[in-house]
This record gives C-alpha cells, structure tokens and sequence, in this order.
C-alpha cells in the first residue's frame, strides 16, 4: 500500500499472525508497548481490529515489511483509539509505531512513519496527529520530535505517566523539529 526505498507497509493479513506473536515476544517491544497479544487468538484479534478500523475510518495499522527479505519487522499506525485522556488525543489520528529491537537504529521507524503520515496528510481530511510516549521511551520520543510532533502535556493512562505529544499541523515530509 505505501512504498518507501527499504520498505512497504501494508495491511495485515491472516498469514501475519506468527509475525505479530514474534514482535509481541520481544521483551524490548513489550517493555514500553501495552496490551500486545500473548496468544494466536490474542494475535489474530489485532489482525482483525486493525481491518475493522481500516473498514471504518479508512485508514489504521500497518505491517512493516522489510523489502529485501519480505520479514515484517514492526507496525506504524494511526487510529482513533477513544482512550478518553485527552481531547487533543480524541480528536485526531493517534500515531503508533513498534519495531523488532533487532532493526533498531537502522531509520526505518523514522522512514515508515514519514511514509504513513505523508499518505495520511494526503489521502484524508486530517491535518494533525498526536501520539502518547512514556517519558522513560526516549527513542520513541526523539522519533516523535524528529517527526515534528510537540509536547502537549505530561497526563497519567491507566496508572501510568505519559508526554502526549501533536503535530501543530499536516507534518511536512522529513520534518525536523525546530532549535529549542
């Protein structure tokens, strides 16, 4: 569906399930990542949730998947998730992305995410998207930076702490974040 130089992203598909149960293994992906599926039938219910909001909105979570290989390695995403914090977060697209810890530090967060949310810009009517970061997930925030969201606020989700951060408005391709 959305092409980049070293990947494509795409919707999940049943044959996916093993490759989620994989990511979901990963303690460096749990560790920051909640409610990720311990089971196939845990696993094949994200497959389904994630066509459900594609059916819906028309846009969700995508597989990443490596071009040389054909491995999916991680999902980015943008849903409406109603988590009910914020009305910042209740109001846009609500960006995700997790990896397998093994491609870290390669670019290909920052790659897949610029791909989705050029597309997001220019295929729906949503000119923002906000995200919610633990504040101890820094490379989750300086990717978000790098995307060009901004600290909104710190707040608390189901007893945690959060930065919710936004894009003040459709994200620029490659966009950086301004000298503090």
């Amino acid at each position: 569906m959305i092409g980049t130089e070293r990947l494509l992203l795409r919707p999940y598909e049943p044959g996916d399930v093993p490759a989620i149960l994989a990511l979901s293994a990963d303690p460096d992906v749990r560790r920051f990542i909640g409610n990720l599926p311990d089971s196939e039938e845990g696993a094949w219910t994200r497959v389904l949730r994630c066509a459900g909001h594609w059916s819906l909105f028309g846009f969700g979570t995508l597989a990443v998947v490596e071009r040389a290989g054909g491995r999916v390695i991680g999902e980015v995403g943008a849903g409406f998730f109603r988590r009910g914090v914020d009305p910042v977060l209740d109001s846009v697209p609500e960006a995700s992305w997790l990896f397998a810890s093994d491609v870290c530090g390669r670019g290909l967060a920052f790659e897949a995410m610029t791909g989705l949310l050029r597309w997001l810009a220019q295929a729906t009517p949503h000119d923002r998207v906000a995200c919610l970061v633990e504040p101890v997930n820094l490379p989750s925030l300086k990717l978000a930076e790098k995307l060009g969201l901004r600290w909104i606020k710190d707040l608390s989700y189901r007893e945690k702490s959060f930065v919710l951060l936004a894009s003040p408005t459709r994200p620029p391709a490659g966009a950086r974040p301004a000298p503090r």
